[in-house]
Parts: C-alpha cells; sequence; structure tokens
C-alpha cells in the first residue's frame, strides 16, 4: 500500500512537459544508430482546445539531411545534437521530498485509524483513503441484490427464534389429562424446575421416537403349532456371509461354509431369527438369497428394529417378545450384544476364508442346550466366560464321557462277580446293552439326525405343494397392501386380520 501512495505521489510531482531524450542505440551497428525525440508541448501560436491540432507528429530522423524513408534509399546515421534550449529541466528530487514524506505520514496515520476501528473492511478517510465505500451512502454501492438477501437473511433468522421460543414453551407446557397418567413423577406449575422436567422429558419421548424400535415387540406372540422351545438370533454381517469390494468386481458377498446344514439342522429345535443391522433395502434380497427354499428363517429383523444409542446400533433382545431365559444370540459386535451380553455366545468375525467350520462346530452345544432342556440359558452362556464355546464343550463332553465310560467298566465288573452274570458268561450270553457306552448326547445327536433326514425327505417329497401354498400366501399378502386413497376415504383404513 505504501508503494502504490509513492507511485501516484510521483505521478501528482511529475511536470507536464517532458524533456527531450536521447533514445540509447538499438543496435552498435551505425545504420541503427537514430535518436527519437518525443515532446507533449502544444506548437506556439495554437490552441491546446482546437480540434484540428492533431497529435504530435510521427519519429523523423534528427538530421535534415536524412532521406525520405519511402524513397528506398539506405539511412544515414544522424549526428547527436544537444537537446533543445526550448524545454525547462524538471524540479530536483529534493524540492519534492517535504511533500511526499507529509503524504507518507499522513496515509500511515490513517492505516492505523482504519486497522483499530474494528474491522472496517480497510476504508480510510480523507482524500488518500482506499475503501469501498469512501464518501459515499451505503445504497451507492450495495446492490439490490444484495439487499435482497440481506432482508431474507433477517426474515429467516427471525422466524427461527420466533419458533425456537414458541417450541420451547409449548414443549414446557402444562401436562393434559392422558399425559398425567403417563408422567407420573412431573409436576404442573411454571415454575422453573417444572417446566424444564416437562421439557426435557417431551423432548426424550421425541427422540425416543427415532432411536427406538417401532414396536414394543418384535416379534409376532408364538403360535403353538409353529413355536419351537428355544430361539436362536444370528447376526447376518460377518456370521453368515462376508462381504468384499474391489475395483474389478464391485461388491461380492459369500456364504459362510455349513451355513445350509447349520440352519437345517436346528431348525427342529430353534425358532431362527435373523437380526441385521442393515438396512432391510440392502439386507432382504441377501436374507433370500441366503436361505431360499424351503425358508428355515422364520423371522428376519433390519436396522428399523435396533436401538440407537450413543452412536451405537443396538440389538435389544428385550424387544423380542421372547422369554430371555430362552433366547440365544450369535454375534460378533460388541456394540449389539451391549444390552444383552448373556445371551450372546460372541463369535469371532468370519474373513470369508472356505474352509471355516466354525457353525458346524457349535451345532453340538447348541443342540445339548435344547436336548437337556436348559431352563435357563443365560448362566449356562455366562460358565463360558470368554472361552472359545466349540472348544470348551467339546473338553468338558470329552471329560463326561471318560467318566461316563468308568462307570460302564465298573457295573460290568459288578456283574461278572455275581452267579447270574457267571452262568450267562458261561452260555456265551451278555447283559451288556449295545448302547450302554453311548451318552445321553449320543442318543440325542442320533435321534436328531434321524429328525433331519426324516425332515429333507419330507421336503423333497412335498417340494411342489409347499411353493404353491407359498405363492398363494404372497399373493394374498400383496391383496391387503393394496389400498388406494379413495378406499382409505370412503371405508376407513384396513382392519388387521382376524377383526370383526
Amino acid at each position: 500500500m505504501l508503494g502504490r501512495a509513492l507511485n501516484r505521489s510521483l505521478l501528482r510531482a511529475r511536470p507536464l512537459v517532458v524533456t527531450p531524450r536521447i533514445a540509447p542505440p538499438i543496435s552498435s551497428s551505425p545504420h541503427y544508430q537514430f535518436q527519437c525525440r518525443y515532446s507533449t508541448q502544444q506548437p506556439s501560436g495554437k490552441d491546446p482546445q482546437d480540434s484540428s491540432t492533431t497529435g504530435p507528429g510521427p519519429v523523423l530522423p534528427m538530421d535534415a539531411n536524412a532521406s525520405s524513408l519511402s524513397s528506398g534509399s539506405t539511412p544515414t546515421p544522424p549526428q547527436e545534437s544537444p537537446p533543445s534550449s526550448s524545454t525547462s529541466d524538471p524540479p530536483p528530487l529534493e524540492s519534492q521530498l517535504p511533500e511526499l514524506e507529509l503524504f507518507l505520514k499522513e496515509t500511515e496515520k490513517a492505516e492505523k485509524a482504519s486497522s483499530s476501528g474494528g474491522g472496517s473492511g480497510g476504508r480510510v478517510g480523507g482524500s488518500g483513503g482506499l475503501g469501498r465505500g469512501e464518501g459515499l451512502p451505503k445504497s451507492a454501492y450495495v446492490s439490490s441484490t444484495d439487499r435482497k438477501r440481506e432482508r431474507l437473511a433477517r426474515v429467516v433468522f427471525g422466524s427461527f427464534i420466533v419458533s425456537l421460543v414458541g417450541g420451547t414453551l409449548y414443549m414446557g407446557r402444562e401436562l393434559d389429562d392422558v399425559e398425567r397418567k403417563y408422567y407420573k413423577d412431573l409436576q404442573q406449575g411454571w415454575g422453573a424446575s417444572a417446566f424444564y422436567a416437562r421439557l426435557k422429558a417431551r423432548t426424550n419421548d421425541l427422540l425416543n421416537f427415532y432411536n427406538e424400535p417401532p414396536f414394543e415387540k418384535l416379534l409376532p406372540d408364538a403360535l403353538p403349532e409353529y413355536s419351537r422351545p428355544y430361539t436362536l438370533v444370528i447376526s447376518l454381517e460377518d456370521v453368515c456371509v462376508h462381504s468384499t469390494w474391489d475395483r474389478e468386481h464391485g461388491w461380492r458377498i459369500a456364504k459362510r461354509p455349513g451355513l445350509d446344514y447349520f440352519l437345517a439342522y436346528l431348525f427342529q429345535y430353534y425358532e431362527l431369527v435373523v437380526f441385521t443391522s442393515q438396512h432391510e433395502q440392502t439386507a432382504a434380497p441377501i436374507i433370500q438369497k441366503m436361505d431360499p427354499y424351503p425358508g428355515y428363517v422364520m423371522y428376519p429383523l433390519f436396522r428399523a428394529h435396533t436401538r440407537y444409542k450413543d452412536g451405537k446400533y443396538i440389538k435389544d433382545l428385550n424387544y423380542l417378545n421372547r422369554d430371555l431365559s430362552k433366547v440365544i444370540m450369535l454375534e460378533a459386535n460388541p456394540d449389539a450384544w451391549s444390552e444383552n451380553p448373556d445371551n450372546t455366545i460372541r463369535m469371532k468375525p468370519w474373513d470369508g476364508d472356505s474352509k471355516d467350520k466354525e457353525l458346524i462346530s457349535l451345532i453340538p452345544f447348541l443342540e445339548y442346550i435344547a436336548a437337556m432342556g436348559i431352563s435357563d440359558v443365560r448362566p449356562v452362556i455366562k460358565g463360558f466366560g470368554d472361552k472359545h464355546v466349540p472348544t470348551e464343550f467339546s473338553r468338558r463332553e470329552a471329560i463326561a464321557r471318560a467318566e461316563h465310560m468308568k462307570r460302564v467298566e465298573e457295573q460290568r465288573k459288578s456283574r461278572k462277580g455275581t452267579a447270574g452274570g457267571a452262568l450267562l458268561g458261561a452260555l456265551g450270553m451278555s447283559r451288556q446293552s449295545a448302547n450302554e457306552e453311548k451318552t445321553f448326547m449320543d442318543l440325542a445327536r442320533e435321534r436328531g439326525l434321524q429328525a433331519y433326514h426324516d425332515m429333507q425327505k419330507h421336503i423333497e417329497d412335498h417340494k411342489e405343494e409347499m411353493l404353491r401354498e407359498q405363492k398363494k400366501m404372497e399373493k394374498e399378502a400383496a391383496e391387503m397392501m393394496k389400498t388406494s386413497l379413495s378406499k382409505i376415504f370412503t371405508e376407513g383404513l384396513p382392519k388387521p386380520p382376524g377383526a370383526q
């Protein structure tokens, strides 16, 4: 800024009459040694306002004996001549210094005043100011579009303040008759504490509408003909499937090894529910392709059925409408099981390994829970702690089998010492049964395998009939969803199935 001020001061101090100057030679060749002269002096006897007076003439050689440029002859280098004495020399620079120093001081003062004025945008008063609206009203340099924007901003801000105050008063209003039954601990009146309590309670209810599951019962009441004694909640991501993405193939989803057998075998013991934190639009096609036929998964649940708390999506089993003493969840995400850790078998996320056998190794433990009729699964699961459940259960089962075989050997020895046992041994007969060495779980697995094969045979024999029934049910459900706007106004909202 000081540099620009210096240039302006020098321009104002420059005299109007420019002295003739001798141009330096363009080249060392004698053919190009010319001297040019420019002057802003008016010719003597001419009026400076006369329109007939032409501008400065063309640049001519200084030597009068030089030939015309249009003659085509080779020009002769002119002789140097001293500058004309008719022009006056410029005033010395020393005479301009007081004025320049004064101007610089005034400019420096103006800049300091502008910087200490609270961000005035660089406007400087006086003749040397560089401000945008110096000496002019705001309407002179603010466009109509900017004025409209400022008015709109003021209207929006005012509306926001009014809405905020009105909404706060409305949310803190006194309770009506219905709310008194729901908010039994809140007080009436317009005191500060009572007003804040009502405001906080209503605000939390408003936020819970989006953070809590949409229904208090995520699953319908269990039907006796389809019910199972236990419910198995299985996570979709990193337990049943694994998804990857790359530039070449995009999204690819792999199904975990042994998943088909896992679902088909445990279907006879458990009510199978797939619970995922993904959106329904994304997860529903995956579940449909993962379990296409005959559909061992009885109920799918999605992100809309989770609880959102502290930035986490929680799969809260308290909303499941099932007895938690009979519910087991397979989950790999710690945030999802945070509300029900005692019901959860904590899985390691599957990374897509094609040789994985984790689901198959879990079948003996889950079958043990169902076969033994455990009244409360939570203490059993809690007893494993952080240990790997399939490995720990296999170790415990081996200990129980060794104790069982020890008892069988003791019974055999005790029978040989009796007279009846000795007589039977002499005749080549034995009281030893074929199932004597089998444990209770061995017998339960044999029954489970037989039930699994019978179910697979039944599905294969009645496949076409089951597909027709499934299509019929899908068609009926689609017809129930077709409700036009005119039908709602004329007949009202559709009634749920079974309602009179």
